[in-house]
């Protein structure tokens, strides 16, 4: 068997335009992105060769800064002295002779920023700074220097290394030995700036494990190390344990010939969008809606206004149809509602009239005994009842009104009876107003009376009414229960089952509530029957919100 698989008009056409449009704009995408990669390459290896050069020059600056050191505390016949005791004349010459080249070293070196010599042999120690640096930092650097020379190790071959003093760092570099030292300190934020760089280039100084040393509330506040916004490349500076980092924010995307390719793109996929948009517009939807309205019916006063001349024939012959077929169901309807009405008056006038003549007897027994006072409060009972029950089967009733209706019910028994049945509620005070089918209590109370009074024995009947909220919406529970024998388990069986023949010819008031309930809200209504410890339930489950509720509020 050949099996077909149908699309809309609307989709055919769309995959129609998708298939020519979407492989070019692809292509375009793809050669745009191509573009990006290439022009992004060349933009980090320009960055990074720019870098190179810097870290290299700065590398050879402090070769050269360490080979003068080198020299001073090698070759320097001044130093020598220091390092030996010597007399105090001696050593304050030989401190001041060295002095005077660091002093020129320091106006010939742009990335010297101070000098120091020290020598614990003879209790000699000097040092010359720049001119801006204040008294409070120069005399940190000084105890820095003090505690690094105080431990008397050999720094040479630990080359240049980085310390904090007064939250910013510095490089030194240490050479000598016993106590004896030359040292030299560079200021990262006085290196000479790098004129050759990219605007708005951040120069960070770091360690080899990305701690920044300079720049740092920059590199926090943008999150530079995975920062997509910034190209960031780095360097080691060899002999240091500082590496060199360029963050470089990354051009616009539309720039020179890139951004036209880009805005080719952005331009081709908004064109075939607005075109989409258009024939989405002008054809497809009218179509769709036109399908839509065929299929489920419209109202005639509510035509569209159709571009196209086809669709405006559609329309119209549509439209009259429609508004004939409309007329007959409203026809059917009318008759549907005539139907039911008559059936929920058939179902309410065929309650057995047992409790009437039990009446009419209580009340000629009581003629006979001359209490005319029951009987008057008897008539006045039974007048009650009667109005409630033949008042509009499909007017609906307040709980409370239902309640009332059952007390007096009640009332009428306890003067016919001797032993009167007991009826204790438990009704939850927001119940009071909700709307129910007249009758729907009442006939579970009247069974309780007729078949669980046992002989001697006071009955005991309970109604309880709860809200019971969920997920799916809110439902009333309304149980009734006795103090009878409880149901016979065939007869459970039978009353649970709403098609049983024996539930509709003997039960008949139990069967003319499951009707009306049915009627009236449908499947959403629940009508269960079970016994409990001592004596038998009945149990109603309505729906809060359903159609019939709406209604009488609305009325």
């Amino acid at each position: 068997m050949l099996r077909t698989y149908g699309a809309s008009f609307k989709m055919n056409v769309f995959r129609a335009l998708l298939l020519i449009t979407l492989p070019l704009i692809g292509l375009l995408l793809a050669f745009n992105i191509y573009s990006y990669n290439a022009f992004n390459n060349k933009f980090v290896e320009s960055n990074q060769q720019s870098l190179s050069l810097y870290a290299q020059n700065m590398q050879t600056d402090l070769e050269t800064l360490d080979a003068f050191l080198t020299h001073v505390t090698v070759n320097d016949y001044n130093f020598r002295i220091l390092s030996s005791p010597a007399k105090t004349l001696q050593s304050h010459v030989a401190s001041h002779e060295i002095m005077t080249q660091l002093k020129a070293a320091l106006n010939s070196y742009d990335i010297a920023d101070a000098f120091f010599i020290y020598s614990a042999v003879n209790n000699t120690y000097r040092d010359i700074f720049a001119n801006n640096y204040s008294y409070e930092l120069k005399e940190a650097v000084r105890m820095q220097m003090r505690h690094l020379t105080y431990t008397k190790a050999n720094y040479y071959h630990k080359g240049w290394m980085s310390f904090e003093v007064q939250g910013n760092y510095y490089l030194f570099r240490l050479l000598g030995k016993d106590g004896t030292y030359a040292a030299v300190m560079v200021d990262f934020e006085q290196i000479p700036a790098m004129h050759l760089i990219h605007e708005d280039t951040k120069v960070i100084y770091a360690t080899n494990e990305y701690a920044p040393l300079t720049n740092a509330e920059f590199v926090t506040e943008h999150n530079v190390w995975s920062n997509d916004d910034y190209i960031v490349v780095g360097e080691p500076i060899g002999g240091t344990d500082v590496q060199l980092i360029f963050a470089v924010p990354k051009p616009g995307v539309f720039r020179g010939g890139f951004a036209i390719l880009f805005l080719l793109s952005l331009l081709s996929v908004l064109l075939v969008m607005t075109r989409l948009f258009y024939l989405n517009r002008s054809i497809l939807s009218p179509w769709q809606r036109l399908v839509t309205r065929i299929g489920k019916g419209s109202d005639p006063e509510q035509q569209e206004e159709y571009r196209v001349e086809e669709f405006k024939r559609v329309d119209a012959a549509f439209t009259q149809m429609t508004s004939e077929i409309n007329q007959l169901k409203i026809v059917a309807y009318e008759h549907e509602i005539e139907r039911q009405k008559a059936e929920l008056q058939h179902l309410q006038l065929q309650i057995k009239p047992h409790f009437f003549l039990n009446c009419l007897k209580s009340l000629y027994g009581m003629a006979q005994q001359q209490s005319y006072e029951r009987m008057q409060n008897m008539i006045l009972a039974i007048s009650s009842h009667l109005r409630y029950n033949f008042r509009d089967n499909l007017q609906l009733v307040s709980l409370q009104q239902e309640v009332e209706h059952v007390q007096n019910y009640i009332r009428i028994q306890h003067i016919a009876h001797h032993i009167p049945p007991l009826c204790e509620w438990s009704v939850d005070s927001e119940l009071h107003d909700f709307v129910i089918p007249p009758l729907s209590i009442q006939a579970f109370v009247e069974n309780c009376v007729k078949y669980a009074t046992k002989p001697g024995v006071q009955l005991h009947i309970r109604v309880k009414a709860v809200l019971l909220q969920s997920d799916e919406g809110d439902y009333v529970d309304i149980t009734i229960q006795d103090n009878g024998d409880g149901f016979q388990p065939s007869i459970l069986e039978e009353l649970n089952c709403g098609d049983s023949s024996f539930y509709t010819d003997i039960h008949v008031g139990v069967s003319n509530v499951r009707h009306r309930l049915s009627m009236l809200y449908g499947d959403r209504a629940t009508l269960a029957f079970f016994n409990i410890g001592e004596g038998a339930a009945a149990e109603m489950i309505l729906p809060v919100n359903s159609r019939m509720n709406r209604q009488e509020e609305a009325s």
